[in-house]
């Protein structure tokens, strides 16, 4: 829930909408520059504060490819990584797992060093910025979704609820059982405009933010379908074949 304190920071949350308003646009034209890479890159993130590296480390696993995350994953797990400028090898979570100071030039420097890597998986990436992914995943939670948020100061969302139209398909963590899947599709529906495919796990975010939960993700259905179509983002892939 949201403190009722808080609402007296709308001002400076409509401040924040504005400039995440024309940040977009300026990369819509042009202005602020984006690269997309010949190899895949899937960004997994959130619109508020979810964490997402329980996921990101599912689809690493799932593509066989290289991860990437932030530094402050870093910091608050006191983390001290091998240094190799201009990115950094995180042995502490896999061989695959990096991280770098500039998404652009790191990302170059991996590729050029790891050609076989089939793809780029970016952990806690979803707003618009200098890379221009092949797939977007937004992670949001059953109690209480991006929706019945707000954007920061009032709430957590680092980005506007209609950013989730930029979403190629959406993850909701501890779904249960006997929930109404349905009327959460109508909610995000709302918002996108759009049918984004939405699929639903039981696991909590919390028990999600572990090294080794990536094998453990237990879907409400359609798995496959969810694999399937991460691993349509690779060239040659032919799931429907395994």
């Amino acid at each position: 829930m949201i403190s009722t304190w808080k609402f007296v920071l709308w001002p400076l949350a409509l401040l924040n909408r504005f400039k995440l308003g024309l940040r977009a646009r300026l990369f819509d034209l042009g202005i602020w520059k984006s690269v997309e890479f010949e190899m895949p890159v899937v960004f997994v993130g959130s619109l508020t504060r979810t964490h997402t590296l329980g996921i990101s480390l599912y689809i690493q696993n799932l593509l066989k490819a290289a991860l990437h995350i932030k530094r402050d994953i870093i910091t608050s797990h006191a983390l001290t990584p091998e240094t190799k400028e201009p990115y950094l090898y995180l042995h502490a979570y896999a061989p695959l797992v990096f991280s770098t100071s500039h998404k652009v030039l790191g990302l170059s420097e991996w590729l050029q060093h790891h050609t076989d890597s089939s793809a780029i998986v970016m952990n806690n990436e979803f707003v618009q910025n200098e890379i221009r992914p092949q797939l977007k995943i937004l992670v949001s939670d059953f109690e209480f979704p991006f929706y019945h948020d707000a954007l920061w100061p009032v709430g957590n969302l680092q980005g506007t609820k209609t950013d989730i139209r930029t979403s190629d398909l959406i993850l909701i963590c501890a779904t249960p059982e006997n929930a109404d899947l349905n009327k959460i599709k109508d909610n995000l529906q709302s918002y996108s405009g759009i049918v984004t495919p939405v699929y639903f796990i039981k696991n909590s975010v919390a028990s999600l933010n572990t090294f080794n939960s990536s094998d453990k993700i237990e879907f409400i259905q359609d798995r496959d379908n969810f694999e399937r179509l991460i691993l349509n983002v690779l060239q040659n892939a032919n799931p429907d074949s395994e």
